[in-house]
This record gives structure tokens, C-alpha cells and sequence, in this order.
């Protein structure tokens, strides 16, 4: 992201069909509308838009994504000592969805993230990494980010950015990092998001306090725990153990889907009575 991007008029269109996203996926899940053929299609066709479309039409590699804000933002800061007030406008409000809606930015508008859902969907042995795994890579990713930005003006993404596959602008860094994210989604549900993304890292810490996530009415629930096998990563199973810190949720809707008592799992604020 730059100031060029940022002034291109094809980014505020794109930014307003990422809020259109979070609000329409909202909708859906508080009304259990969220299925798997319908997760399918829209994963195609973001994939497709979001990604490919808007990288072919916005020019030099610059399509937006939340990584790119984040980055713009602390290069911005650490390196040029200055801030650009709509990428820091940018990145607030993006936080603002996941904080609303439990990252359904990134579960519905983020082309890689998008991209990495559509490959997990082919049907292959999967592997769920441990939490506490995937987590400790991304903060040690994260503080190398910071760090190399203060010290040295150093952004480690930039040489591999997997972003740049949607604008076809590869270095031999970048087309090899790429493909090894996209072969280890095929296994390992959203392996960047997981495991580097400096975005998802604050969105996980933002998530914790989210209004709308997944809430279970313990009375309603059976306890046959299908939520939980559905869900792709480790959220659901700490959303059901209630534990006070869970997993990355990304709101692909799964464990609604899978639950066979309406009243039972919802997408909602903890204050609703339903």
C-alpha cells in the first residue's frame, strides 16, 4: 500500500464491497443462513473479485489488503517517522469489523485468506497445529516485522509477500513462498493467517472482546460436540470448553451449519436472549 494506492478511486471501491462483505456475512450467520455450498461459491467468486479482478486493475502490485495497511502504516511510522492519515483510517476500521463481527473480514473480503479456505476444501488428510504453535510463530513473525522496520527500515514480507500472486507480480522469492503457502493450505487450514499474518495477529487480540462470535445456549445444547469436528481450526473447541481467550475464529460459519438444534449455536452478542 502507498499513497498512490490509497488515492486510487478503485480502492474505496473495494473497501466499501469489503464492509458490504462483513455486513452481508453477518446477516447470514445470525440467520443460520450460512451453508456449504453457499460458502463454496462466494469463496469462488471473492477469490476471483477481490483478489485477481481488482489485482489486474489496480496497477504496480498495490491491491489492498489488511496485511498491506499494517505494513504501510508501521513503515509509515518506524521508518519515515510520519504518519498517512487514511491508512491509519484504513486499518482502524478494519479492526473495527473484526471487533463487530469476530473477523469476518478476514473470513469473507481477504483474498489470500479467501484463497486458502478454497484450497482446504480439497479433500486431503488435514492437520490442526496446536494454538499455542501457530501462535507463538505469528508473534515471533510479528516482533521480526517491528523490529526490522525500527532498526533497520527491513520489511521481511516484502520479499516473499504471497499478496503479489493476485497482481502476477512475482519475484523468485515471492512465486516460491506463495506456492509453499498455498500446497500447506491444502492441508493446514489458512497456514498464513495462522502461523504469519501480522494483521491476524491484532485481529486476534481484538476478536477476544468481539460483540458477534459464535454463542452456545447450554441449555438448548445436546453436547454432541458436531460444532467442534466442523469447525476447520480450534476455535469452536475453546468457544465450547469456554475458555476465556480462544483460537482465530474466522466466521466461515461451519459449526452453525453443523449444529442440529437451532436454538443451540448462534451467531450473536452475548446479551441477546437467542
Amino acid at each position: 500500500m502507498s499513497n498512490q494506492m490509497t488515492l486510487n478511486p478503485l480502492v474505496l471501491i473495494k473497501f466499501v464491497l469489503w464492509i458490504g462483505a462483513v455486513v452481508g456475512a453477518t446477516l447470514l450467520l445470525r440467520r443460520r443462513k450460512v451453508t456449504s455450498k453457499m460458502r463454496l461459491a462466494y469463496l469462488i467468486g471473492s477469490v476471483l473479485l477481490f483478489g485477481f479482478v481488482f489485482g489486474l486493475l489496480i496497477p504496480g502490485g498495490l491491491n489492498p489488503n489488511p496485511v498491506a495497511s499494517l505494513r504501510t502504516l508501521l513503515t509509515t511510522i518506524l521508518v519515515k517517522h510520519r504518519l498517512v492519515l487514511p491508512v491509519a483510517v484504513m486499518l482502524v476500521v478494519l479492526l473495527l469489523t473484526v471487533w463487530i463481527s469476530n473477523k469476518s473480514i478476514c473470513g469473507w473480503g481477504c483474498q489470500l485468506g479467501l484463497l486458502q479456505d478454497l484450497c482446504y476444501r480439497v479433500p486431503l488428510p488435514k492437520w490442526k497445529p496446536p494454538f499455542w504453535l501457530s501462535n507463538s510463530v505469528r508473534s515471533i513473525a510479528f516482533v521480526a516485522l517491528v523490529v526490522g522496520l525500527g532498526t533497520a527500515g527491513w520489511d521481511w514480507i516484502s520479499g516473499v509477500d504471497p499478496f503479489q500472486l493476485f497482481s502476477f507480480n512475482f519475484t523468485l522469492g515471492i512465486a516460491l513462498f506463495s506456492a509453499l503457502v498455498l500446497i500447506a493450505s491444502l492441508f493446514i487450514y489458512r497456514p498464513w493467517c495462522h502461523f504469519l499474518c501480522p494483521f491476524g495477529l491484532l485481529g486476534w487480540l481484538v476478536e477476544q472482546v468481539s460483540l458477534f462470535r459464535p454463542r452456545i445456549n447450554r441449555e438448548a445444547c445436546k453436547e454432541c460436540q458436531l460444532c467442534v469436528k466442523a469447525c476447520p481450526g480450534q476455535a469452536m473447541a475453546d468457544f465450547y470448553a469456554g475458555k476465556k481467550i480462544h483460537a482465530d475464529c474466522f466466521a466461515c460459519g461451519a459449526c452453525i451449519e453443523a449444529c442440529p438444534q437451532a436454538d443451540a449455536l448462534n451467531w450473536r452478542r452475548s446479551a441477546d436472549n437467542k
